[in-house]
């Protein structure tokens, strides 16, 4: 049975400097996994390591593919939240470029990495 991505959750932080993890949902026969894909040294950089990923392992790309980024609560109303904000624009922009669905998750938002299997 073939393995399925559904989402990448970029753990970007941005109170830190990179790398960051991106940590990856897939279901192998029809079991929920996860895999991180370390030391990512910024958004296009992890795609890039994503999409390298899935062609060595023969993964296949759900409908929908959604790229999902957390609402780091503690960020709010600090100098951290403008930088948040900007992370999140540029994951949508890798998403849109790729043709994939773009989320949040965590904070207020109500969702989690099971909403987007």
């Amino acid at each position: 049975m073939a393995t399925t991505l559904h989402w990448a959750l970029f753990y970007a932080d941005p109170s830190t400097k990179p790398p960051f993890n991106l940590v990856t949902g897939i279901t192998r026969d029809g079991v929920k996994e996860e895999f991180t894909i370390q030391n990512c040294e910024h958004i296009p950089d992890a795609v890039d390591k994503l999409k390298k990923w899935v062609e060595m392992n023969q993964v296949q790309f759900s409908k929908p593919f959604t790229l999902l980024y957390p609402i780091y609560m503690q960020m709010m109303n600090t100098d951290y939240e403008s930088s948040m904000h900007q992370i999140a624009w540029l994951i949508k922009d890798e998403a849109d470029k790729n043709g994939w669905e773009f989320n949040r998750v965590g904070g207020l938002s109500g969702t989690n990495v099971n909403n987007f299997y």
